[in-house]
């Protein structure tokens, strides 16, 4: 429907409210008019007039957000002009925006939660409109710890919405107290981890030195020994009542080969001391939790006996691989005198107790107690056999099928064993040379297999609260799983990488 005004006719005269729709802007000139132009102004600037060149009517679409104007220039048959122009139209298309300082705060349980505060509205049109936003803030349960998701809304004169969701943190008020005592009870469970290594470094040294010396008599030792003799005896106490149940001995069997590289008498006291490491664990979480002030869930106690049960196995898998190291390296020595002894005259027997004499350390341990099995009665064959088994060498293994070779269908055995001899010295020798070359190459892939570690610590002491919502939200918690087992197939591609085989 056309309005008329001043003998022209148009639909919409002017538009001063936003709106988010199109205006139709329909124009009819009045009798008498030949010809006429229009111009449209948007936001003040004039765009190019377009000229109509009879008296037929005009449609105008208003499409983007803008504030207009059109004018419009008519000419009669003597080319004398009259100008016709609109009221203002209003068009609002964009939505508002919201602007927050984070995506996520940090709040502590019970105190006031000022929501607004680093939040602001803006819109294109209307400028400032941060007075029109609403929250859900006050259906949320501020007093109970975990994450919260507050969703900010606002809306312009046009109907144009925005809609905004921030997650706030709600934390426990005494974390400053909490994160204090966790602090104490790291550090002094570090100090005492600290003193026990440097206590066992001690014992190994007076273990090197115990044959030069004279044992006093009477019970002597500071308290780490004191601690020492107790943790011992409670093992060897558990491991006696474990020794009763056949599943779990022979579970310890696994454990076999750690026997002799940790001093044990059995596997079972293994299995011993993994089980009191993780009733150690169990009592480490409740000194925490109730440091913390708080109760313990299920899942915390399983999950800290599990990891006190399985965090040995890593400990003994280094240690058996340092103490394996230290075998293979001094194998060679044991096979000069063994070859040595061969040449005098001596037996296998005799030649293994000629090296458990001459060698010390690790290589002395397992020769010694492959003397000690065949002064049992043992066969050679078994003997070695253990010991291949024990140490899982490939140069054991061939000695020790040689061995069994020899001893069965006899032969030169010095002739075989200057063999053996020269094949492990030319191994050596190219083990050493391949150390030379790949250092270098060993030393990058570490760097890059530790620096993710110290990329997250720099980010957590820069801004702690970064990493939260990998643990305090679902979403967050699968992200933190798939990056574990991303960074652990990582270091597995890198060490295949790394890997030389001889």
């Amino acid at each position: 429907m056309l309005l008329e005004e001043d003998g022209y006719y148009i639909s919409v005269a002017s538009q001063e409210e936003f709106t988010r729709d199109d205006i139709v802007v329909d124009y009819q000139p009045k009798e008498g008019i030949t010809h006429y132009s229009y111009t449209i102004i948007k936001n003040d600037e004039s765009e190019e007039p377009i000229y109509i060149d009879d008296n037929s009517a005009v449609r105008i679409v208003l499409k983007e957000t803008g504030q207009y104007r059109i004018e419009f220039v008519n000419y009669d048959a003597t080319e004398q002009t009259e100008t016709f122009k609109t009221g203002i139209y209003n068009v609002d298309k964009e939505a508002p925006v919201i602007e927050i300082d984070k995506n996520s705060f940090t709040v502590e349980a019970g105190s006031r939660v000022d929501i607004m505060k680093g939040v602001k509205a803006t819109d294109s049109q209307s400028g400032n409109i941060t007075f029109k936003v609403e929250t859900d803030a006050d259906t949320i349960d501020w007093e109970t710890l975990g994450s919260k998701n507050v969703t900010f809304r606002v809306s312009d004169e046009a109907g144009n919405t925005t809609i905004r969701t921030v997650t706030y943190q709600v934390v426990d008020s005494r974390r400053e107290e909490i994160f204090l005592g966790q602090c104490v009870v790291i550090s002094v469970f570090c100090l005492l981890i600290l003193l026990v290594i440097r206590y066992y470094r001690t014992l190994l040294l007076e273990k090197r030195l115990g044959k030069y010396s004279l044992q006093p008599n009477g019970r002597t030792g500071n308290v780490f020994e004191r601690l020492s003799e107790f943790k011992e005896g409670m093992v060897e106490g558990l491991a006696k009542s474990l020794k009763h149940y056949n599943g779990i001995v022979y579970y310890s069997r696994r454990y076999e080969k750690y026997q002799i590289a940790f001093m044990k008498s059995s596997s079972v006291n293994i299995f011993a001391e993994k089980m009191l490491t993780s009733v150690l664990f169990f009592a480490l979480l409740i000194v925490a939790s109730t440091l913390r002030l708080e109760v313990l869930s299920l899942v915390e106690m399983f999950a800290a006996i599990l990891i006190g049960y399985f965090l040995p196995d890593f400990i003994y898998f280094i240690r058996y691989r340092f103490y394996r190291n230290h075998v293979e390296n001094d194998l060679l020595q044991a096979i000069i005198i063994m070859n040595n002894a061969f040449k005098s005259g001596h037996s296998i027997p005799q030649a293994v107790e000629i090296v458990s004499q001459e060698l010390e350390g690790d290589i002395h341990e397992e020769f010694a107690r492959m003397h000690k099995e065949l002064s049992m009665g043992l066969s050679v064959e078994e003997v070695f056999g253990r010991f291949a088994k024990r140490i899982e060498i490939t140069e054991v293994a061939y000695l020790t099928s040689s061995l069994s070779i020899l001893n069965q269908t006899g032969g030169n055995i010095i002739k075989v064993f200057t063999s053996i001899e020269k094949t492990l010295m030319n191994k050596k020798k190219l083990r050493l040379e391949m150390r030379a070359l790949t250092s270098s190459a060993k030393l990058v892939s570490y760097i890059l297999m530790i620096l993710p570690a110290i990329f997250v610590v720099g980010i957590s002491v820069v801004s702690p609260d970064y990493f939260l919502p990998l643990v305090t939200t679902t979403l967050g918690m699968l992200m933190l799983i798939i990056i574990i087992l991303v960074y652990i197939l990582y270091i597995y591609l890198i060490r295949i990488v790394m890997k030389v085989r001889m």
